[in-house]
């Protein structure tokens, strides 16, 4: 008896093998261009149900939202997979089941496009006040900021902001990365944050009180953004700084016990090589000033933590003197790699 033919079999790549892809393909368009990113889902969804079905719930554990385009996707994705509270009469709500799923998923936005007729005041094209009724929850929230207008009591451009931040009252981590160095005057939002423990920041906006009121420049305006907005979040317990900021320019909650400073070997000097600094900080005037001060002596040592080179950062020596006149503990990290000198 003749043998039987081979038959052709439908070969697919494993689930989880499948789901790895389009979340590490998903993920590097956090940094790339946004505008591409619905072409891509559009994309992944046609291969199969399998990569069409993981391409949807990879969407919803890393939400991206720039533009009203995106903000529309989202509302229909979750309407497909949960639909609407129907108790809620007046705005328009995800279903509460939703609640759940979000809490482990990761939101990211970008603030831009942003418009200011004279006729109706300033506001965004994306209506960031209305994503928590559709994405109701999420572990960690990040904001890319992009250029804003200067401030006054007319514009507020701050305030659309925090309006969104506001409701999120569970999600314990929240970065901020502002995309330029600025100096504009901004108005202190109302809106207190709370439950976010873990803050860090990218290029601080810059405290320019001084240049208005004080000669000191240790006296700060009631509203000085820059100066009040580690505040705005009372739950706070470790601030992270990804880029220098002069410390004695901020106030901390007494909730903070942790200050993460980024010190990478990006400095320069023939002699030295490349190598870290902290004098963008100021740690020594920051702590002469009250920072980190303990009413409390049986309170927990408060702690500074530089992310730095292989070698000693510059003004090290200095930072820690003061750290224990000051009773702060100072930790150095040994995270980033000290390029190669041109002699090297």
């Amino acid at each position: 008896m003749a043998p039987p033919l081979p038959t052709l079999q439908a070969r697919t790549l494993p689930v989880e093998l499948i789901y790895y892809i389009i979340h590490d393909a998903w993920f590097s368009l956090v940094d790339e261009e946004w505008g591409n990113r619905w072409d891509f889902y559009r994309a992944v969804s046609l291969v199969s149900r399998t990569w069409r079905e993981s391409m949807a719930s990879i969407a919803l554990r890393c939400v991206m939202i720039q533009t009203p385009q995106d903000f529309s996707n989202y509302r229909l994705l979750v309407k497909r997979r949960w639909g609407f509270d129907s108790s809620s009469k007046d705005v328009e709500r995800v279903a509460p089941a939703a609640r759940n799923y979000f809490q482990r998923s990761e939101l990211h936005i970008v603030v831009s496009d942003w418009t200011c007729p004279s006729s109706t005041g300033f506001y965004f094209t994306t209506d960031y006040a209305r994503i928590p009724c559709y994405i109701p929850a999420c572990k960690h929230i990040s904001v890319i900021i992009k250029e804003l207008p200067s401030n006054d009591r007319f514009i507020l451009p701050y305030r659309p902001l925090f309006d969104f931040l506001s409701q999120y009252t569970t999600t314990k981590e929240l970065y901020l990365l502002w995309t330029y160095t600025h100096i504009n005057r901004y108005i202190l939002p109302t809106q207190q944050v709370r439950g976010v423990t873990y803050l860090r920041v990218h290029e601080y906006p810059r405290c320019i009180c001084h240049n208005y009121h004080y000669s000191s420049g240790h006296t700060h305006d009631h509203e000085c953004f820059s100066y009040h907005l580690p505040t705005l979040f009372p739950d706070l317990k470790h601030l992270h700084l990804d880029t220098p900021y002069i410390l004695k320019c901020l106030s901390t909650p007494p909730s903070v016990t942790q200050l993460t400073l980024e010190a990478p070997p990006i400095h320069y000097l023939p002699s030295l090589g490349y190598f870290s600094s902290l004098m963008g900080w100021n740690i020594v005037s920051a702590l002469s000033l009250g920072l980190f001060r303990r009413d409390d002596p049986d309170a927990p040592r408060k702690k500074i933590v530089v992310n730095a080179g292989n070698k000693e950062p510059a003004g090290w020596r200095q930072a820690l003197a003061a750290c224990q006149a000051h009773d702060v503990e100072l930790e150095l990290r040994h995270v980033y790699v000290t390029p190669p000198s041109a002699s090297e």
